[in-house]
């Protein structure tokens, strides 16, 4: 089986497809039930699987699904690392997490069951929610509720004159997260959602003695086509921003502060206090921007709209705004993920580093 051979065309056969290689692994396996119902009444979990002992003091976290339907790429990633096999360092585990998001995974969302925005939702809820006055600037023109008409068509005008009037680097902020509009694009939550708590509380029961970790979330969706690109979580001139170079190289990016908050990693880093866990989001691109967020709006506008509508084709633009078919790039993404990993245990299992 080639390494693109493990990308699967919906939820369920990706986890099948996992839960497989899982059985063969000889790893400790945990499911998470997640009460909203899936397509057709198919059951939706979030899976994690440890690799490696209990007591082991350093480990690997990979994520999948965080965003739902980037789950393809991230998935295919934690499968083909499971296919090829091997025996891990003494004192060092790998947990896979698949399908952090599963109801956006199954339902071809970016967003859970509530709306939210799983990758903002890592904040401290009973403090100030951050602001985000870009988004309020775009919300109407943005966040459309129909796919077609005059209605949509002033709205995809008066996008497209600010997005002009803002710049792009402005625009790719105000989409950054928001906490007003519930019903809106990129919504962080007013709660921790499921997939929130369930990480926070299975990371501490599968991993009780790590002392230092790499966290690693798998996205699509931005920038050059089939590239992984590297973002920190920690600023620049921290000692764990240096520790994640030593790891990764030189092309590890500082975070961008205005969408920094309310990631996963934060969770992680979180639960498995006081370990130290190194954060990395891992995003590989797909279409140009404009695309991307063509499809994110259409896909918001078609929730909206509800039944009766045919939305098929507005689905599968959005599934190749997220996972591309074409088997170079599916070959780039599984090939750069398992780079990633292998350098993550590498590190780890340095006893300069930690």
């Amino acid at each position: 089986m080639s390494s693109a051979d493990h990308f699967r065309p919906d939820y369920a056969a990706c986890r099948d497809h996992f839960l497989n290689l899982a059985k063969e692994s000889g790893g400790l396996l945990r499911r998470a039930a997640n009460p909203a119902p899936g397509p057709d009444g198919t059951g939706l979990s979030t899976e994690f699987l440890r690799l490696g002992p209990e007591a082991a003091e350093r480990a690997l976290i990979m994520v999948s699904g965080t965003h739902g339907a980037e789950g393809f790429a991230g998935a295919a990633i934690q499968c083909a690392w499971l296919a090829r096999g091997g025996a891990l360092p003494n004192n060092l585990a790998v947990l896979l997490v698949h399908g952090l998001n599963p109801f956006g995974f199954s339902n071809l969302r970016r967003v859970n069951e509530n709306n939210v925005d799983l990758n903002r939702n890592f904040i401290d809820h009973e403090s100030d929610r951050p602001s985000n006055e870009g988004y309020a600037k775009i919300a109407d023109a943005l966040a459309v509720t129909v796919l077609d008409g005059p209605e949509r068509a002033e709205r995809d005008a008066e996008l497209k004159r600010l997005a002009s009037e803002m710049g792009l680097a402005n625009v790719m902020r105000a989409i950054g997260g928001q906490y007003a509009a519930a019903d809106g694009m990129f919504y962080g939550g007013r709660a921790p959602v499921w997939s929130n708590r369930t990480l926070r509380d299975y990371l501490p029961r599968l991993l009780p003695n790590v002392k230092l970790a790499a966290y690693v979330d798998l996205h699509t969706g931005l920038g050059p086509s089939g590239h992984g690109s590297l973002y920190c979580y920690h600023p620049p001139g921290t000692a764990d921003y240096d520790l994640a170079g030593a790891w990764w190289g030189k092309d590890v990016a500082a975070p961008t502060a205005t969408i920094n908050h309310g990631k996963t990693g934060n969770g992680a880093l979180q639960a498995l206090a006081p370990a130290r866990v190194v954060c990395l989001t891992l995003e590989f691109g797909t279409l140009p921007f404009d695309q991307v967020l063509a499809a994110l709006r259409d896909e918001h506008a078609l929730w909206c709209q509800g039944n009766g509508h045919d939305g098929r084709a507005v689905k599968e633009a959005f599934r190749l705004a997220f996972c591309r078919d074409e088997p170079e790039w599916r070959a780039a993404v599984v090939e750069r993920g398992l780079q990633i990993a292998d350098q993550a245990i590498t590190g780890l299992n340095d006893p300069a580093f930690g």
